[in-house]
């Protein structure tokens, strides 16, 4: 039996997805990576007078647990397979937040061999807080226009595989090490 789908039907779908988007943006989980000077602005962000759980943002305490993964600070090869495995282990759906210029960057280790100099190119970024170091107020309000943007539908909840083929992530760290190799010799001459 083949049945249609009245225009009533598609609005109340609407509806009820727009529903629990409202829902969803009401009430983050966060998990944080910090590192550096990356763990000096975040906290004053949950005391008063800013307060961020009244907007609906909690710290979780794992990343099973969470919606938000918070990225500030520098990363280098090392941490980037920890926030990879973090990033895995959050329930769908689940969103990044990026602060700092370093880890878009690189930041004062912008020639170090160990920075990732783009976290977007290995995590799928929803929303960058700029600054170095973004005071607590721009973390206030990046988490802010994060929930309007989950609360709008405007953030894509569908899942979004980190790795296309296994081991592809070792092979971008490849390609990167041995570009600034040869850049580094280059000009070294």
């Amino acid at each position: 039996m083949n049945e249609e789908v009245t225009p009533r039907e598609t609005v109340e779908a609407r509806k009820k997805f727009r529903l629990s988007d409202w829902f969803r943006s009401k009430s983050l989980w966060m998990i944080h990576y910090c590192s550096a000077c990356g763990a000096v602005e975040l906290p004053p962000v949950f005391n008063s007078p800013l307060d961020l759980e009244r907007y609906g943002v909690m710290p979780a305490p794992s990343p099973r647990q969470s919606d938000v993964l918070v990225i500030m600070g520098y990363v280098n090869k090392k941490t980037l397979k920890v926030l990879l495995r973090m990033y895995e282990q959050m329930p769908e759906p689940k969103y990044v937040l990026v602060g700092c210029n370093c880890p878009a960057t690189g930041g004062l280790y912008w020639d170090s061999y160990a920075t990732i100099k783009r976290i977007d190119e290995y995590l799928p970024v929803d929303l960058w807080v700029p600054g170095c170091m973004p005071r607590d107020d721009d973390w206030l309000k990046g988490f802010i226009e994060l929930a309007r943007l989950i609360r709008e539908g405007k953030v894509p909840q569908t899942p979004r595989p980190l790795e296309r083929k296994p081991g592809e992530l070792e092979e971008l760290l490849i390609k990167d090490l041995e570009e600034r190799e040869k850049r580094m010799l280059k000009e070294r001459g």
